[in-house]
């Protein structure tokens, strides 16, 4: 009896124990999600372009190669027209002060920098032609 009376005292703790055990946590419902787009194998990443830099602002021209002087301006105005045809950048510029204030003078380029007008007249003067080049500081 004993044995019996042991028997249930064992299984009564074991009873009892057992109740003391969480239940398991119930699982909540996984929510399916569509699966991600397969990526093509055929796209190629595409860059964005680079803004072009802006140019820094450039002086006006200030220094003139001079190609002719003439009294009449018609005849200024029919050597700058020469002139564009040929494709330079051609100006007739008339001085209302100092001397040969009265003469219009023809440009065939224009530099905002002394030197490289003074550099490009030397290489001027020293082509078949064009000896008689000079530059013209405007004001």
């Amino acid at each position: 009896m004993k044995k019996i009376f042991l028997l249930a005292t064992a299984l009564l703790v074991l009873g009892v124990a057992c109740k003391d055990k969480k239940e398991p946590a119930k699982k909540e419902p996984v929510k399916k999600v569509a699966p991600a787009p397969k990526p093509d194998t055929l796209a190629t990443k595409v860059e964005e372009p680079k803004p072009e830099p802006k140019p820094e602002p450039r002086e006006p021209n200030k220094y003139f190669l001079i190609a002719g002087s003439f009294s009449s301006q018609d005849n200024a105005e029919s050597f700058k027209k020469e002139l564009t045809d040929q494709g330079y950048q051609s100006e007739v510029i008339m001085r209302n002060w100092g001397e040969n204030s009265d003469f219009y003078k023809v440009s065939y380029m224009g530099f905002s920098d002394k030197k490289e007008a003074i550099n490009k007249m030397q290489q001027e003067r020293s082509q078949p032609g064009k000896e008689e080049v000079w530059v013209l500081v405007k004001r």
